[in-house]
């Protein structure tokens, strides 16, 4: 009726109407400005909060549309698909196992939402945990059939795992449903890379990047892949080029999140601790412990250094079991590494405490699936390397294998590589500032072995690829393990092994010398980390040019 007056409660309806209709119709845009009228109204409800996330969202803005689907979630506690929603954004920003958590709260309210069991096993996938994202996957595949998105990540998992022919079947399929489906391309793209299509490849990437419709780590991810096929070709001006503007892309993105030096800084605190330290206040808590295995091994060095090939070396020995960087320290990490006090409390440590550490740590060993009871076990995580006070307080009986390559190889790996974005990789976004958190892990790793009782076994990446066997043997021999013939051909048994790292791909072929002096490709562009690196290239025995 013309003059009637509105009350709130119809207001409130003819808006949640008008919201509701708009999202429906995908008009984002319209949901947005009509839930943003109601807000400035005073009147509440999740679904305006919602309506505005979803915008922000698709718009990129993660951090914004979080805030509002937290909004939401705080008027409607447990909805699945605000709490979806806001694993989604956990993801984006890099949040993965905020985001994990996320999605499986959201599960619990809806578990057979295809949607949610194919974004947590994007999760997972991009935690390392290939073998729980390819059964996610599965389920929203068993779920929704025609999911084109969870067949074509299903595709990039298998992709990793090795078995080419099933991956290109996967992706063909994820294809026919959603010619589009940039993921399927990029899989088929990473098959081609491994078998040196570098042109086909480049075409393929060049495609999906020409869509601009990826997310910046994604696009990053594509970017970094198409430098690879530049490589490939040749081109290095070129590739190096992308990686620069990859790098940038992504800096520009988390700056606010991760801006600063927050390895290196984290790293000097170290240092500056340890300088004065006493080397008797570092001795172990007591004898230790090894949970039943033969012996513990801890393999670490510095990333790119060549640690995925030489685990996949030593796990091919039928009396190894290798978990590969499943940070399986890293709440001890937190607790005793990060301040003065912390690191006080880690020197006192009493025989009770060191113990139930050790406990804590075999039941993760344990809840990877790995019975380590009269085995030879290699934890592979080369960020231990900061963790050495705690694994020599702790861990007394255990060994280190300690990877070495060309610090200029490392830090350029590192550079040309797309990790993801959290503090630590940030770091390796700036050629500068990679090489500076390179000579500080050095340097400090340096006075740790000055200060701390360690069993150091150093292996040189290039050393392994020249000479094989002897190497791998003389390592065998620190282990006290025996040779096997197994481990000449090592690259026969790694599909059967879940890869996390970017070598996933390399490590699954014969010994090859590709790797080696990749940094003299680039030399231009490189020439201001090389005084930085100078040092650690002489020290560990690498020609100056």
């Amino acid at each position: 009726m013309i003059g009637m007056t509105i009350g709130p409660q119809e207001t409130l309806q003819r808006l949640l109407s008008e919201v509701s209709s708009a999202v429906g119709a995908g008009d984002f845009p319209r949901a947005y400005e009509a839930a943003s009228l109601a807000l400035r109204q005073g009147l509440r409800h999740p679904t305006f909060y919602n309506a505005r996330g979803l915008w922000l969202q698709r718009s990129g803005d993660f951090e914004a549309a979080l805030s509002e689907f937290q909004a939401a979630l705080a008027l409607a506690p447990n909805t699945p698909v605000i709490l979806s929603a806001i694993g989604v954004c956990l993801q984006q920003l890099g949040q993965l196992p905020e985001a994990k958590a996320a999605f499986d709260a959201a599960l619990q309210g809806m578990p057979n939402f295809a949607q949610t069991h194919y974004r947590k096993g994007k999760v997972l996938a991009d935690l390392g945990e290939h073998e729980e994202a390819e059964r996610c996957y599965e389920r929203a595949i068993a779920l929704d059939p025609n999911n084109a998105e969870a067949i074509a990540n299903l595709a990039s998992v298998v992709a990793r795992q090795g078995d080419a022919g099933r991956a290109r079947t996967l992706a063909a399929k994820a294809l026919s449903l959603n010619p589009n489906e940039a993921t399927a391309q990029v899989a088929l793209a990473v098959l081609d890379l491994a078998e040196k299509k570098y042109a086909e490849a480049e075409r393929r990437l060049r495609d999906v990047l020409a869509t601009n419709t990826l997310g910046v780590l994604p696009r990053a991810a594509v970017m970094a892949l198409i430098g690879d096929a530049l490589d490939g070709q040749k081109r290095y001006a070129e590739a190096f080029a992308l990686y620069a503007e990859k790098n940038d892309t992504v800096f520009r993105a988390f700056e606010r999140h991760y801006g600063g030096e927050l390895g290196l800084d984290a790293t000097l605190n170290l240092k500056r601790y340890f300088e004065v330290a006493d080397p008797q206040a570092w001795l172990p808590a007591d004898d230790g412990g090894s949970d039943g295995a033969e012996t513990h091994v801890f393999l670490a060095g510095f990333l790119r250094s060549g640690t995925t090939l030489l685990e996949q070396v030593l796990a091919s020995n039928p009396q190894i079991d290798a978990l590969e960087e499943k940070s399986l320290l890293n709440e001890e990490g937190e607790r005793y590494l990060t301040s003065e006090e912390g690191l006080d409390a880690l020197a006192k440590l009493t025989p009770e405490e060191a113990a139930d550490i050790r406990r804590a740590y075999w039941k993760r060993v344990k809840e990877h699936g790995l019975a380590v009871e009269g085995r030879i076990f290699v934890d592979k995580q080369p960020l231990n390397t900061t963790k050495l006070p705690l694994i020599a307080k702790v861990f007394p009986k255990a060994k280190l294998i300690f990877a070495l390559r060309d610090p200029r190889d490392v830090v350029f790996s590192c550079y040309r590589r797309h990790f993801g974005a959290n503090a630590t990789m940030f770091a390796f976004l700036k050629l500068e500032t990679a090489a500076r958190f390179y000579a500080g892990v050095m340097d400090l790793t340096e006075l740790y072995r000055r200060k701390l009782p360690l069993a150091v076994f150093e292996h040189r990446y290039e050393d392994m690829v020249a000479d094989f066997e002897p190497r791998v043997r003389a390592m065998c021999e620190f282990l006290g393990i025996a040779w096997d013939d197994k481990m000449r051909d090592f690259n026969k048994y790694v599909p059967a092994l879940d890869l996390r790292s970017p070598s996933a791909m390399q490590v699954r072929q014969p010994l090859y010398r590709d790797a080696l002096a990749q940094w003299r490709r680039y030399g231009e562009p490189l020439q201001p980390i090389v005084p930085i690196l100078a040092p650690w290239a002489e020290k560990f025995g690498y020609p100056p040019v």
